[in-house]
């Protein structure tokens, strides 16, 4: 397994007492997700082409739709993992829409959707992944697949990383022997192996760009 590197705050917080030669940690944030099925929000002024996009993506993952801007910004919640957005909309459009989503800090993948292939106007555009008109069904779930396999790699390197720094300092703290038994550095040892997995699994289902990206 490669050593990763990240900048997010380290949620397993390890404490050795060498007094009474006892182990206490609290691994946070360490233990294994639980997959609930992601909510994708459709943002589209043509209410047809939203309502067909949600039928696309309602048997893998939980929909609902918007038919403007300011609709969009009205259903963005705790529970949504995933905008789907259209660029050119009448009122707010897609970019201001996704502007405003940065300003407020909020935390969502964002897809932008355009009959318009990209351009250098989107270099300052906070987003994940970026579709062209028309968008195939196939194209549809692929794109939506990869986000969310890149957002599952970005947490994975993060529990690792902090499920292995908790390793290194009860290792330099304590002997092999006097670890050995310890039902607790046990489920850490094996949390690690678990997130080792996991992170080949991932790895396989990225494609070549997303891993180009994600590496650079």
């Amino acid at each position: 397994m490669q050593a990763f590197v990240t900048g997010d705050t380290n949620p397993c917080r390890p404490a050795a007492d060498a007094k009474s030669n006892k182990i206490f940690w609290v691994l946070r944030g360490c233990s294994g997700m639980t997959e609930a099925a992601k909510t994708i929000l459709i943002v589209d002024d043509e209410a047809d082409l939203a309502e067909s996009y949600a039928l696309r993506l309602d048997d893998h993952y939980e929909t609902k739709t918007a038919t403007s801007g300011g609709e969009a910004l009205t259903k963005l919640g705790p529970d949504v993992d995933l905008v789907l957005l259209d660029r050119r909309m009448p009122g707010m459009a897609g970019d201001d829409v996704i502007k405003r989503i940065d300003d407020w800090e909020l935390e969502f993948q964002v897809i932008l959707v355009s009959a318009i292939d990209p351009d250098t106007d989107i270099i300052d555009l906070p987003f994940d992944g970026y579709l062209t008109k028309s968008v195939s069904k196939d194209e549809l779930l692929d794109a939506v697949e990869q986000v969310f396999l890149k957002q599952r790699y970005e947490e994975l390197v993060a529990e690792y990383n902090a499920a292995a720094e908790t390793y290194d300092v009860l290792r330099e703290a304590y002997s092999r022997s006097e670890l050995e038994g310890n039902e607790e550095f046990a489920e850490l040892e094996d949390r690690m192996a678990e997130l080792e997995a996991e992170f080949d699994e991932t790895i396989e289902k990225l494609d070549d760009s997303s891993v180009t990206n994600l590496l650079a």
